[in-house]
């Protein structure tokens, strides 16, 4: 892996850090460390990148500890209704004064961080004067922020006392990341991993796809429990990821819209304003202010033409991140992902050839999570390798990525069956490797997977760590055991492989 060092200026608001000396306290809400004495305002990069590095090893155990006002909490939640009467998302990111990372033994403080809710269908109300908070929500915290949108803030908008000072916080990091998607376990994973173990499936099999770890969130001193913390997508991401004669491409998100992302000529694309209320399928995050996004018209062009063959699908698409791409993507059998519902994914084309190579996100339906979401009734494990349906969607597989590929008759059935076998052969689809991942995660988390406050969104019961589950046709509301996912999908998979 090719990892490009990030350089980081000097941060317009200190970074604390420091090593915690003795036995940390055994209360659940508190993760308090000593001797906070060393305040760094110059962070090297390769200091950033060991702090991402111990980030994102599961066997550190991480908190997050989020300093913030009833007043800017309140501020989240009017965003919120503001922004959903127009069935938007709120950009809008309102100020934590203090957020406190502790992994393993160190602890690292950052001020002024922006927080602002996160999701599609998860969004919801969640705070009142009367009441405080009462549900859960995801969210993203943003490093780099620097509140100075009129627009947003009014009169509490930040004046920045130099163009220098202003730009030396759009270019803060931590971790050498730029912001951080925090997501509770809102779909009752009750072995936890099943997201963070598809994300480590993936980059075993060649497909790049983001970090994901776990950490106790708190809300000053009260506990919130477990949540996934992943890195975003963005231009750092690829950067790390990808040899540096492949940078500075094209990315898009696939966005939920009212229409799908299925590569087809009526599919969107473009730059997100949600203030000018523009969305796209496809919502472009890097070269915002140059791309003529040449490389995805030339795509979608072939994949809707009528001359196309497999030499040209080979100059428009990376075969290997495809095939490996999808036959993952099978196995892990989310519903609610770029096959099955037209959703949940990236598209970057690669600087070096131009090709589209394609990155998982938000697979926190996997491994038979079928909680409130069980659209072919069977947690996914009697779909076909070769289905020609998007079972998410409830419709006929139209997306010609697909069609001209893996399906019947595609160029590149052999390739995919050969992808499929790897797959399936290797130890990834034996429940040993995942239940050595769950143990790693509840030794480490098990004592504060239950809030310290009743949430009115929040079954708490459902949230304690256990490998067992119950697979019910008629039941789309428990999840099946991992394990049974695993010997049912490949069941489905070597009885159509025989045929």
């Amino acid at each position: 892996m090719n990892k490009k060092m990030i350089a980081v200026g000097i941060l317009a608001l200190s970074i604390v850090c420091s090593a915690c000396g003795g036995t940390q306290k055994e209360n659940k809400s508190e993760n308090n460390t000593e001797n906070k004495e060393n305040v760094v305002e110059n962070v090297s990069a390769d200091e950033q990148e060991e702090i991402y590095e111990a980030l994102f090893d599961v066997n550190n155990k991480v908190s997050i500890k989020i300093d913030i006002s009833e007043e800017e909490i309140a501020k989240i939640e009017e965003d919120y209704e503001e922004y959903s009467t127009r069935y938007l998302k709120s950009p809008i990111y309102r100020r934590a004064d203090k957020v406190t990372f502790t992994i393993g033994d160190k602890s690292y403080e950052i001020q002024d961080v922006g927080i602002r809710m996160k999701g599609n269908t998860s969004r919801t109300d969640f705070y009142s004067e009367e009441k405080g908070v009462y549900n859960l929500i995801h969210f993203k915290l943003s490093f780099d922020e620097a509140f100075d949108n009129k627009d947003y803030y009014g009169d509490d908008a930040v004046e920045w006392k130099s163009e220098e000072e202003r730009m030396a916080r759009k270019a803060r990091t931590f971790a050498n990341l730029d912001a951080l998607e925090v997501k509770w376990n809102k779909n009752y994973d009750n072995a936890y991993v099943r997201q963070c173990y598809s994300y480590d499936m993936f980059r075993n099999f060649g497909v790049i796809a983001p970090q994901n770890t776990f950490a106790q969130v708190m809300f000053g001193d009260e506990n919130y429990g477990v949540y996934f913390i992943s890195e975003p997508v963005d231009k750092k991401f690829i950067e790390r990821n990808l040899p540096e004669k492949d940078w500075g491409g094209d990315l898009y998100k696939a966005g939920w819209t009212f229409s799908p992302a299925n590569y087809t000529k009526n599919m969107t694309y473009g730059v997100d304003d949600v203030d000018a209320g523009l969305q796209y399928n496809l919502d472009l995050k890097t070269n915002k202010s140059t791309s003529n996004h040449e490389k995805l018209e030339n795509l979608l062009d072939k994949l809707n033409g009528s001359d196309m063959t497999k030499e040209s699908f080979s100059e428009i698409v990376d075969i290997d991140n495809w095939t490996n791409f999808t036959a993952v993507s099978y196995f892990l059998g989310n519903p609610d992902d770029f096959r099955n519902n037209y959703n949940n994914h990236y598209i970057y084309f690669l600087k070096s050839s131009g090709k589209a190579i394609f990155i998982p996100y938000d697979y926190d339906r996997t491994l038979g999570i079928t909680h409130s979401y069980n659209p072919d009734a069977t947690g996914m494990t009697e779909v076909s390798p070769f289905s020609e349906n998007a079972e998410g969607s409830g419709r006929k597989q139209n997306n010609p990525l697909y069609l001209y590929s893996i399906l019947d008759g595609g160029f590149f059935v052999e390739e995919y069956k050969e992808a499929l076998d790897k797959v399936a052969s290797s130890d990834w689809m034996q429940p040993k490797r995942l239940e050595e991942l769950f143990e790693t995660v509840k030794a480490n988390y098990e004592d504060v997977a239950v809030p310290d406050r009743e949430f009115e969104n929040v079954e708490p019961d459902r949230l304690k760590f256990s490998l067992d589950g119950e697979f019910n046709y008629a039941d789309d509301d428990n999840n099946m055991a991992a394990s049974d996912y695993m010997e049912r999908i490949l069941a489905t998979y070597n009885s159509v492989i025989a045929q």
